[in-house]
């Protein structure tokens, strides 16, 4: 299994994924997905010889999980998100008790308060598996490839990680929390707010009420999706947890999925990232897994290795280097997978 960057060959299976779960991020749509092609190919390209013309802020890169030809899952890289010209939206949840003295006693209650922050972040988005394929690790190697990715080119990101994680979806598409706050507030069904959702969120900003919002008067079902994960998203937000993230007490205005978050100095596996040079001898001392990436055609794979100095030996250095176009003196990357 590998992961590599998508290509136009990839749209038949990219849209089946996509039918999965039809998010903003890879949306079940065949002219958005050829766009998504076209745009990650973009931003590779521009990668690999660091044309000085390409914007880099809007690079949005995607990457595919692959094992004999069949994607297993895909996942994406948003170098900017947030900024001036399209700000990041979420609400803040603050925990608060009030007391009155006439009753002499005390509530708490939680309120949400509409943010938005142009201070930008690299998203880390677009993560779908093969409902075949989940359980077996094929979501932590998307997660540790763009880690990684980010580890190889820190100029071309942010200081600061984001993740934004899916609640629990409801079985017609639609979304609780919505329908008692979105829906009421701005006069657009789910699936409007969605489509908008994917090329602009002002009317969040503009519908949405700028004080606190008591999320005590929202209906049960719509409460209970706050700062909650799907079942799906679990392990992934666990993940993120190993390698550094944490929720930042903020959650979509959309959905109310949780935000989780770092600064690239507290994410382990990319400060423990390495670029080191392919040596073309078998290690003589206790290998373990690590994933090994190349900056030439940024393809991942997990390979049995042992670090020496500043080189690498592989445990089978000649199906490895040939599964990964790889040679002795070949300037590599490598991650640990120990979290």
């Amino acid at each position: 299994m590998q992961v590599r960057p998508v290509t136009p060959a990839d749209q038949p299976q990219l849209l089946a994924l996509a039918d999965l779960l039809d998010t903003v991020n890879l949306p079940d749509d065949p002219v958005v997905v050829a766009k998504i092609i076209a745009d990650s190919q973009k931003a590779f390209a521009a990668l690999a010889v660091r044309d000085p013309t390409f914007d880099h802020r809007h690079a949005h890169y995607t990457l595919v999980a692959e094992d004999a030809g069949r994607l297993l899952g895909t996942a994406a890289v948003f170098a900017f998100h947030g900024m001036p010209e399209e700000p990041h939206y979420f609400l803040s949840v603050v925990k608060d008790t009030v007391h009155s003295q006439q009753l002499n006693t005390d509530r708490a209650r939680t309120l949400l308060r509409l943010g938005r922050d142009t201070d930008p972040w690299t998203e880390l988005g677009g993560l779908v598996v093969h409902p075949e394929s989940r359980g077996k690790g094929v979501g932590k190697l998307l997660l540790a490839a763009r880690l990684l990715l980010i580890a190889m080119h820190p100029d071309r990101f942010c200081r600061r990680l984001l993740a934004e994680l899916l609640p629990p979806r409801r079985e017609d598409g639609g979304n609780a929390f919505w329908d008692a706050v979105g829906g009421p507030l701005t006069g657009l069904d789910y699936y409007r707010a969605d489509l908008l959702c994917r090329s602009d969120k002002e009317f969040i900003d503009a519908f949405f009420p700028h004080d606190h919002l008591v999320a005590e008067l929202l209906p049960p079902a719509a409460r209970d999706l706050i700062g909650q994960e799907g079942p799906a998203t679990t392990p992934v937000r666990s993940l993120l947890k190993r390698a550094g993230f944490h929720w930042l007490g903020t959650i979509d205005p959309f959905d109310a999925g949780p935000h989780d978050g770092a600064e690239i100095k507290d994410v382990g596996p990319i400060q423990r990232a390495r670029e080191l040079v392919l040596l073309d001898a078998p290690p003589t001392t206790p290998v373990e897994s690590r994933l090994i990436g190349t900056a030439a055609n940024h393809i991942f794979r997990v390979a049995a290795c042992a670090t020496v100095g500043k080189g690498v030996r592989l445990a089978s250095p000649s199906a490895e280097s040939s599964a990964s176009d790889l040679t002795a003196g070949d300037a590599i990357w490598t991650m640990p997978l120990d979290w």
